[in-house]
C-alpha cells in the first residue's frame, strides 16, 4: 500500500566545484629547450597544464626570482603548489604521481 504522502529518497548527490585552473602550471620561455621538453612530457602523459611564457609576463618572473631568493633556472613547474625547478623527467613524473595526476 503507497501513502500519498511518502516521498522517495533519492541518494546524497555530491557536487565536485568546478576546477578554475589546472593544477599543473609551467614557468618557462619559448625558446627554451628544457621547457617545450616538459610540456611535451606533459602533453604525452595528457596531465592538463598551464603555461606562462616568462617573457610576456616579466612580473611573474620577478616573483619567481622573489620566491626562489635569486635568479630562477627554466622551466618552473609548479604541481599542486610544490614548485620544481628545472626538473629532470623523472623528478616531474614523480611529483606528477605524488599529487596523483599520473
Amino acid at each position: 500500500m503507497t501513502s500519498t504522502y511518502m516521498v522517495p529518497m533519492q541518494p546524497a548527490v555530491r557536487v565536485r566545484p568546478a576546477v578554475e585552473t589546472a593544477p599543473v602550471t609551467v614557468y618557462g620561455n619559448r625558446w627554451c629547450g628544457i621547457t617545450q621538453m616538459t610540456r611535451r612530457l606533459l602533453d604525452r602523459a595528457g596531465v592538463p597544464y598551464r603555461y606562462v611564457d616568462l617573457d610576456l609576463h616579466p612580473e611573474t618572473a620577478r616573483r619567481l626570482r622573489w620566491m626562489a631568493g635569486g635568479d630562477v633556472r627554466n622551466p618552473v613547474v609548479d604541481v599542486g603548489g610544490q614548485l620544481l625547478e628545472q626538473p629532470t623527467a623523472r623528478e616531474l613524473q614523480w611529483a606528477l604521481a605524488r599529487a596523483g595526476l599520473l
